[in-house]
């Protein structure tokens, strides 16, 4: 057990002072150890639930370099979905006019062998009843 150890000891989250916090959030910047790892170090717990960013939050970290690259991250990621979002909807939009030109040309098409038969008096559908040809 190291001195910081003795001194905080393994404690509930509610039970920490704000000086302890502010040095458990001290010891996350300065250190490139995890959130996780700092966490299971002061409680024994495995999972922090975002505590330690709650309480730099409290504290006034907001404009520490770390926490400004995690807001920067999700933002880019908040913008990748947005854009994935609008591609998407471009899509649909020109499945949906591809849909309406599809109908539009079969109907053409009914109309013009409707008009093929009743005025050259022939017979351009297939009937039901045809059978394959056998070669």
């Amino acid at each position: 057990m190291n001195k910081r150890q003795i001194i905080l000891g393994l404690k509930r989250p509610s039970e920490f002072t704000l000086s302890e916090r502010q040095q458990i959030v001290e010891e996350y910047l300065s250190t490139k150890c995890k959130k996780r790892d700092i966490w299971e170090k002061y409680t024994g717990e495995k999972e922090e639930h975002g505590q330690i960013l709650r309480w730099m939050r409290q504290l006034g970290y907001e404009t520490d370099p770390k926490y400004s690259k995690l807001a920067i991250n999700k933002t880019d990621i908040m913008a990748k979905q947005t854009i994935e979002e609008l591609q998407m909807k471009e899509k649909i939009k020109q499945l949906e006019q591809a849909l309406v030109n599809s109908e539009l040309r079969a109907t053409a098409l009914e109309m013009m062998i409707e008009v093929a038969e009743k005025e050259l008096k022939i017979n351009i559908r297939k009937k039901s009843n045809t059978k394959p040809s056998s070669k």
